[in-house]
């Protein structure tokens, strides 16, 4: 399980990629990844395509990604870095597939 040290570190390293980009695709390819997610994936997807990702923050050793959603400025996009997990910042069209459970595509 990682550690606070160990999520504060990936919360800095995703603050360059992430603060302000617009979420263009979504794509759930493990759906055990929404267990937490009250909807189904389409719905996950749905609420998630078109927005935009403010700065990543750290809470305990959850990752929140708020979105600067006018109509809901309380959602957030919550991970877990569980066992062993992690999250991986490519460029489209990275062939490096790994045990991907959500793909995000951002723009910036």
């Amino acid at each position: 399980m990682p550690e606070l040290p160990e999520v504060e570190v990936v919360r800095r390293g995703l603050e360059r990629f992430v603060t302000d980009s617009t979420v263009t695709a979504v794509e759930v390819l493990d759906e055990r990844a929404l267990k937490r997610h009250r909807g189904d994936a389409l719905d996950f997807v749905d609420g998630l395509e078109g927005q935009v990702l403010l700065a990543p923050q750290r809470r305990g050793k959850f990752l929140w990604l708020p979105l600067a959603d006018a109509d809901a400025p309380t959602r957030v996009l919550m991970t877990h870095l569980g066992m062993s997990g992690q999250l991986l910042i490519q460029p489209v069209g990275a062939t490096d597939e790994r045990q991907l459970c959500i793909r995000l595509r951002l723009v910036t």
